[in-house]
């Protein structure tokens, strides 16, 4: 398949990720305060380390269906396909309902996501095993400045985010940077952080990578592969400068 062309990416797009940063972090925490307290759960089960895949391939859609959501809300509701030092991604197909029905806190939350099923690629939960909060916790103890983070991505991709804002004043319990992927520099990555919490936007026209990750639990994230020309500003409001693509995210 013939790679994609460089194309700059436009304010509107780069402000617009920010401000879906933002709220998804604030409806993540949002949710989790209000939503059914959890039961206690058994460990998790791990399963053998698979390498990293590099394929985001799209997942059918599903048309919306009400569903309610259940009482016995589940901490860690899916098993482990890919691992890393860093991560462990799941091997449920998060656009599924069946599957948003376990991933949701609550009926609103669950709304949310089958409605915005149509404007992505994939949802994959993702739990973390290392987060930015023990980096940046780790790096306060060495005296040493954290200039790169690494982000998931799908299906045991991961992403070097190098950081060139940083608005956290050094704290490691909240924070917002920004920067681009590393050796990118036209691509552009927001991140935030709050009480275990992440969230953040990767756009890197380059390499068709345009990701959302949203927090679910402390140390977990629901990565979504999204449509650039649906997913926040739309074509018809941003003009002849917003990012087209012709092909799915990731290929």
């Amino acid at each position: 398949m013939k790679p994609p062309s460089k194309t700059n990416l436009p304010a509107a797009f780069v402000w617009g990720g920010l401000a879906l940063l933002v709220l998804a972090l604030a409806w993540g925490g949002f949710l989790v305060w209000h939503g059914p307290e959890a039961p206690d759960q058994p460990p998790l089960t791990t399963f053998p380390p698979h390498p990293a895949a590099t394929n985001l391939a799209s997942a059918p859609s599903v048309t919306p269906m009400a569903r309610p959501i259940p009482s016995d809300f589940q901490e860690h509701p899916f098993p482990v396909g890919y691992e890393s030092t860093n991560s462990q991604w799941t091997t449920a197909d998060g656009k599924d309902t069946n599957i948003i029905q376990q991933l949701a806190h609550n009926p609103l939350e669950y709304a949310r996501m089958v409605e915005e099923n149509p404007r992505i690629f994939r949802r994959q939960l993702v739990y973390l095993k290392k987060t930015a909060a023990a980096v940046l916790e780790d790096a306060k103890l060495t005296g040493t400045p954290v200039k790169q983070l690494t982000l998931p991505g799908l299906d045991g991709r991961e992403l070097q985010f190098e950081i060139t804002q940083d608005d956290s004043q050094g704290s490691s319990r909240q924070g917002m940077m920004s920067g681009h992927l590393a050796g990118n520099p036209n691509s552009r990555v927001t991140f935030a952080f709050q009480d275990g919490r992440e969230a953040y936007t990767v756009l890197s026209p380059d390499d068709y990578i345009y990701l959302v990750g949203e927090p679910r639990e402390p140390g977990q994230v629901i990565v979504k592969a999204i449509d650039p020309n649906t997913y926040g500003v739309g074509p018809a409001e941003a003009g002849d400068d917003f990012i087209k693509t012709g092909q799915p995210v990731g290929k």
